[in-house]
Order: structure tokens, then sequence, then C-alpha cells
């Protein structure tokens, strides 16, 4: 991405700075697709789900497995390392261990560009 990709805003609380960058084209992720993208070195994964594009860590929780190479059935994204399985919309663990999530990211759609918002935080 060059820097005309990226808006820097502040999002009201002194200790973060939200930033939106364009990720991908839409025609790029077809429905039941993943892509891997980075923002600054964040890796990220994003999924579309029946037309919904989802971004949420690329890092499984348990072994930081890639979960864009993973299996996406529905919602639900599995690790192809030792199958640990998420929601792409929540980032919640669907199977044991219940309660750890995978932080998920605001995903918003302009014209045929997807971007992806993050929430820094500020040094």
């Amino acid at each position: 991405m060059d820097s005309s990709e990226r808006l820097l805003r502040p999002c009201g609380h002194p200790a973060t700075m939200k930033e939106t960058t364009r990720v991908a084209g839409l025609a790029d992720i077809p429905p039941g697709s993943m892509r891997y993208v980075e923002i600054d070195g964040l890796p990220i994964a994003l999924a579309n789900v029946g037309g919904t594009i989802y971004a949420f860590s690329d890092a499984c929780r348990h072994q930081g497995g890639p979960l864009s190479a993973g299996v996406l059935i529905g919602d639900t994204v599995t690790c192809p390392w030792h199958g640990w399985t998420y929601s792409v919309r929540t980032g919640k663990a669907i199977v044991p261990p219940v309660g750890i999530r995978i932080p998920t990211y605001e995903v918003t759609i302009a014209g045929p560009d997807v971007y992806v918002t993050i929430d820094w935080p500020e040094s």
C-alpha cells in the first residue's frame, strides 16, 4: 500500500490511533474464499462469507498457524496446523478452549475496494 491509501485519524481515546488501509479489491476475494494481507507487518486474514468481508488476525492463538491457509466453512475458519476453530464474525473460539478469541478488525467497502481499520496503540 502506498501512503495515499492510508487515512490516519484520532479515535477519541488519547492512547490509540485508528488507521484505515486499502487491502484488496472486492473482486479478489470471491464468496467462500480467504486472502492473506499485511498492514505494517500485522498479519491479517480476509474472508468472504456470503458476500460480506470479515478481517481477523491471521495467527491462530494455539501456535500461530496461518488461519488464511486454513479451511473456511460458513462463518468459521479452522487452523491448518491443529484444527482450532474460530468465528470470523466475532473471533471467538468455537471448540475448546472456548473463551479465547482472535482479534477482529473493522472492514469498509468503498466501490470496488476493501479497507481495514486497525486501532493502533500510540507510542
